[in-house]
């Protein structure tokens, strides 16, 4: 199984497929319709600047995404940008999809001159996100299984 990551910006074919995995998980309780999310994601059409989503394509097949935005977590509006949206389907995942997606977005980051990327999650999906380069950065905000992590641009 060979995986591609690309900028949804090169391959917007796959914008529908994107926004029906975010509107289904996290989207769905504020909003009526998949379109809310799909108008949000046209906005990510420059490449290598914030914003931006990436998506895993395996086979030409989209399996993942994750996008890079301004701001992310309520309580902490003074961080920027954020990982956010970050899926795989769950019959791929366990391949390494997820960190090659983060992997991306970080070089992405680079070529945008970003610093650093923050992510807020649950602490048991810290791991994922530490392997590929995050720390911890605060713990119990908002939520008290919640983290926010830290992944500095070099």
């Amino acid at each position: 199984m060979t995986c591609q990551v690309q900028q949804l910006s090169e391959c917007p074919h796959h914008l529908e497929a994107v926004a029906n995995w975010i509107f289904q998980l996290w989207w769905s309780r504020r909003y009526d319709s998949a379109e809310v999310v799909s108008a949000w994601l046209r906005t990510h059409t420059q490449k290598d600047k914030v914003p931006y989503t990436v998506v895993a394509l395996v086979e030409g097949s989209p399996v993942g995404s994750c996008s890079v935005i301004e701001s992310d977590c309520v309580h902490r509006p003074q961080y920027a940008p954020w990982v956010a949206a970050v899926f795989v389907k769950p019959e791929m995942r366990h391949r390494g999809i997820a960190s090659a997606m983060l992997q991306e977005a970080a070089a992405i980051a680079r070529r945008a001159e970003v610093r650093g990327l923050y992510i807020d999650c649950l602490a048991a999906t810290a791991p994922v996100y530490e392997k590929n380069g995050w720390k911890v950065y605060e713990r119990e905000v908002g939520d008290k299984d919640s983290v926010v992590m830290l992944r500095p641009i070099k």
